[in-house]
């Protein structure tokens, strides 16, 4: 096993997202389709990305079909889908309310599940038992993914990480790990842009580190390390065997590919993850994180990470 496991390619530019310009985001949005966005994957395949990142934006619906059809997902190639789609929902929850959400979900479960929700009482079942409603939700996006895909791992969207953390909710942290791994058979992991407060939350409420998937931002600036990045670096001596994800490396745009390398190699990282717009970045990319991780192979002073 390589030290540096997991380098994945992310899918901000493909779904418009940037962190420094929405104007950046949306020209790149505007020369990409679904056809272009698998031709910049297969690259990233090809040149050293063992994995795709994603939400489960509606675009990556169609992303995931044509990969699928294309043979990429029958290759030594892993999906890690991050749930919810918190943008999709909140979205939803302004123009329909509460009950108009819950409706939606309903709408999209299977019928055995849409039972068990009827059951309990769909008006009531979000105050009631809102842990069995994300379970039902968490199940129902992870049965749309191709059958044959490898799943890596199933993280926890930051948005519900986070909010975890500030309201102690252990309780959902435990039934997010129970969940994804007894009934899916898949590693769990979160993404949080509090990296040193999530590691605080796993010691105080004793929730086990072993064998969890966590993607957090570092980069050499700071930039979205909170609440330092001092702080972000001493945690990771703190995480056992878990494996931590370097996102935002490139600091939103703001560093160069080579000032980014140079930060992360001698990291604990298991990896890193990296959204790349074209068939030529992903090879510059890619190139450029395999070569890291024959670096640090060769290197007899950094930690084991797994």
């Amino acid at each position: 096993m390589t030290l540096f496991e997991n380098i994945l390619i992310g899918d901000n530019a493909f779904i418009g997202v940037s962190h420094l310009s929405n104007a950046r985001a949306r020209q790149t949005l505007q020369r990409l389709n679904v056809e272009k966005i698998v031709e910049v994957i297969r690259a990233a395949s090809s040149n050293g990305a063992t994995g795709y990142s994603f939400t489960v934006h509606p675009t990556n619906s169609q992303i995931l079909a044509k990969l699928d059809s294309s043979g990429v997902l029958a290759q030594d190639f892993s999906l890690y889908p991050i749930l919810p789609y918190a943008a999709g929902y909140v979205r939803t929850m302004n123009e329909k309310g509460l009950l108009g959400t819950l409706g939606e979900l309903l709408n999209q479960v299977s019928m055995v599940d849409r039972a068990k929700l009827l059951v309990r009482g769909a008006a009531t079942s979000v105050a009631e038992d809102p842990i069995g409603l994300m379970k039902i939700y968490l199940d129902y996006e992870i049965s749309r993914i191709p059958k044959r895909a490898k799943i890596g791992g199933v993280l926890l969207h930051e948005v519900i990480t986070d909010l975890a953390l500030s309201y102690r909710a252990s309780n959902i942290v435990q039934s997010f790990i129970e969940n994804i791994r007894n009934k899916w058979h898949a590693t769990p992991g979160f993404v949080t842009r509090n990296f040193s407060r999530f590691v605080d939350f796993f010691e105080q409420m004793k929730l086990p580190f072993a064998d969890l998937i966590v993607m957090t931002p570092f980069n050499r600036i700071g930039f979205q390390m909170t609440p330092s990045k001092q702080s972000c670096e001493a945690s990771l001596s703190r995480v056992g065997n878990s494996k931590v994800i370097a996102m935002s490396i490139l600091a939103g745009g703001y560093l160069n590919l080579d000032e980014a390398a140079e930060y992360i190699r001698p990291l604990n990282l298991s990896g890193a993850v990296v959204g790349v717009s074209s068939v030529e970045h992903a090879r510059q990319v890619f190139t450029k994180l395999r070569t890291i991780e024959g670096q640090r192979s060769k290197r007899t002073n950094l930690p084991q990470d797994d």
